[in-house]
């Protein structure tokens, strides 16, 4: 590994969001429990019958952020007849207790805002390049606060709203006003295709935003993904190894309401060193080095 000194030349810092800038399993693992565990006492579905039926809608939608999973899951089927009292006894108290579990479980990596606050005060723009769909990912920023410092999130295209029978009205109506917009300078929907380690994605960003391979620094929590297309495309890669510290508990966890694939496209494994990095970071502001 080299040694961590100041790199010349270097205009943006590119940056992954889940498991680089936050601990994207810790967030999520208790948001579907605290769902589950709200309609099985509701509908007396069991946990596995209620898991299984949300995995088939994050599997079609590849994220398991789908935010409509209640107005898909097959479950509910017979349930949604009265539209109305759905809504009001299972879909709005389950989208209240995901929020209240996300405002106590979504946090930022230690130094993460105070290491963004550094990088744009010393002229260095911040841009970043998810896989996650880019409505969720552009929410998650926003409600962490980090969204003022960041210039550009590039992300893959988000899901389709269900048909507007089953879709609060007042959702609507925010989405046509704007009102899930956060203050991010830019937001590029990516063409599912582009998820890494296709490097179409990273290349439209560097081609949109002017930046040459040498002028730009890429850190993620992925060796098979960012650190791969990073250095397939010239740029000095960082891999975030903090990341990929995930419990065997919150895994096993994951793999329970999570679909398959999805799990393996977004968390990394802590031996994924297929691809070797060339810094690697225990913490997000052990990246200064190379910057400031």
């Amino acid at each position: 590994m080299k040694e961590m000194k100041k790199l010349s030349g270097i205009t943006t810092l590119i940056t992954d969001a889940d498991n680089t800038i936050y601990n994207w399993v810790q967030y999520i693992v208790p948001c579907l429990e605290a769902m589950v565990d709200y309609l099985q006492r509701k509908t007396g579905f069991t946990p596995d019958q209620i898991s299984a039926s949300f995995k088939k809608v994050f599997e079609k939608y590849r994220t398991n952020e789908y935010p409509f999973v209640l107005q898909e899951a097959d479950i509910f089927e017979d349930l949604r007849g009265d539209f109305e009292q759905f809504q009001k006894e299972l879909v709005n108290p389950t989208r209240i207790i995901f929020n209240q579990t996300r405002q106590r479980t979504l946090k930022l990596y230690p130094g993460v805002a105070r290491t963004l606050w550094t990088v744009i005060n010393s002229g260095i723009r911040v841009i970043v390049l998810s896989d996650a769909p880019s409505f969720s990912a552009e929410q998650r920023l926003e409600h962490l606060g980090v969204s003022p410092y960041i210039w550009a999130l590039y992300a893959l295209e988000s899901y389709p709203l269900p048909d507007a029978a089953r879709l609060d009205q007042s959702i609507i109506n925010r989405i046509k006003t704007g009102f899930y917009r956060s203050r991010i300078g830019k937001v590029v929907q990516l063409p599912l295709i582009y998820e890494k380690p296709n490097t179409e994605g990273l290349k439209l960003l560097l081609e949109e935003e002017g930046i040459a391979p040498d002028q730009a620094i890429l850190v993620g929590d992925n060796c098979k993904k960012d650190i791969r297309i990073a250095q397939e495309l010239g740029i000095a890669d960082v891999w975030a190894r903090y990341g990929t510290k995930i419990s065997a508990e919150a895994r096993e966890k994951l793999s329970y309401y999570s679909a398959a694939s999805i799990q393996k496209r977004n968390v990394s494994q802590e031996g994924d060193t297929e691809y070797h990095p060339t810094y690697t970071i225990d913490y997000f502001e052990e990246i200064l080095p190379l910057l400031v």
